[in-house]
């Protein structure tokens, strides 16, 4: 049986070719994989046992500093309405650092056809977090997936 790095090298090296808004491929010694696209957005694929799952991330920028309250108070309303982010969380890489966007696929059973679609969904996710955390000190504040109008207020 292949390992789970085996399984998620494979549906990678299909990826590329059959997703045209793909740039680059690149893998790196861990071994784990960055995917570019043509918007400039990357994110990161890496293998992870127990079970056997890829991870999939994104850096969403920093938040300016005085909007980090404001936006780090989204965030973790976000990271708990697991149900509605179908599992997607978003954390900081240390103080002051950047903001980290995640989720995680079974590799089990995943086919290219179901990588490509929580790809896209995800990517979907990326772009609207990563545009929120560019506009966090603007008066009008882009909708945010799975968080519905009404579900929070934010005042700045």
């Amino acid at each position: 049986m292949a390992t789970t790095i085996e399984q998620i090298q494979q549906l990678v090296q299909e990826l590329g070719p059959s997703m045209p808004e793909i740039d680059a491929v690149v893998q790196t010694e861990e071994p784990s994989w960055a995917v570019q696209f043509s918007d400039e957005t990357i994110i990161i694929i890496e293998a992870a046992d127990d079970p056997s799952r890829m991870v999939i991330s994104a850096e969403l920028g920093a938040a300016a500093e005085a909007q980090q309250r404001t936006v780090y108070e989204t965030l973790l309303c976000y990271n708990l309405m697991w149900r509605d982010s179908g599992g997607v969380k978003i954390g900081l890489a240390g103080p002051q650092g950047a903001l980290i966007i995640s989720t995680e696929f079974c590799v089990q059973g995943l086919t290219l056809a179901d990588l490509q679609q929580g790809l896209n969904a995800f990517l979907t996710i990326v772009r609207s977090w990563a545009d929120y955390v560019a506009k966090a000190d603007m008066a009008e504040l882009p909708p945010l997936p799975g968080m519905g109008a009404g579900t929070l207020h934010l005042h700045a």
